[in-house]
């Protein structure tokens, strides 16, 4: 449905590019870049002072900014203190996948 709203909204619409594009950055297509995206350095860098994660993960907000895109890595105390709890029951979720290394050599 995205890939159809997005087509029709283009203004230089081209299927095959726009179809493929799709499939590739949800990687159930051909992957001509062999692209992935490390979710905690693209944060990092896309959002280098955390305005835009704090206003849309306000549960993270208080967060100091050296551990707002990977709280996971934050000491216990800090997350105490910012309260911030990961996982089942608490205010934001742990990671989905903890060696992102890994991840990418079996993708």
């Amino acid at each position: 449905e995205g890939e159809r709203w997005f087509h029709h909204t283009l203004v230089d619409a081209d299927l095959a590019i726009n179809a493929m594009m799709w499939q590739n950055a949800g990687k159930s297509g051909l992957d001509q870049w062999n692209f992935t995206m490390h979710p905690a350095r693209a944060g990092k860098t896309q959002d280098p002072g955390g305005e835009y994660t704090r206003r849309w993960c306000p549960e993270l907000a208080r967060l100091p900014t050296k551990y707002l895109h990977s709280p996971w890595e934050a000491p216990e105390e800090v997350l105490r203190s910012s309260g911030v709890r990961l996982g089942p029951g608490g205010s934001y979720p742990h990671r989905l996948v903890k060696d992102i290394s890994a991840g990418i050599r079996q993708s």
